[in-house]
């Protein structure tokens, strides 16, 4: 699982905010952002930060969590290797 920012460990001046519902809330500074997010008891994460602004979301970080992991976990039962078989000619 890649190493996502969550709460005070985000450290840019602005960031681009979408709400617990997926609506955009505008682009806001980290800490009016983490405001938001606390006041609706949830947690504010990095979602794109390689985007200028980054993209936060705010969101229930263990779900979000436990639900990528579920994900990779249903990829990875779902992925087979190619298998060579031989037929041999007398």
């Amino acid at each position: 699982m890649r190493q996502l920012r969550v709460n005070e460990r985000i450290r840019v001046s602005q960031v681009r905010l979408i709400g617990a519902d997926g609506a955009q809330l505008g682009v806001m500074t980290p800490l009016e952002a983490l405001r938001l997010a606390r006041e609706a008891g949830l947690d504010l994460v990095e979602v794109a930060p390689q985007t200028a602004p980054p993209v936060c979301r705010i969101l229930d970080f263990n779900k979000f969590r436990y639900d990528e992991q579920r994900r990779e976990r249903e990829a990875k039962r779902k992925h087979r290797a190619a298998k060579l078989k031989e037929v041999k000619f007398k």
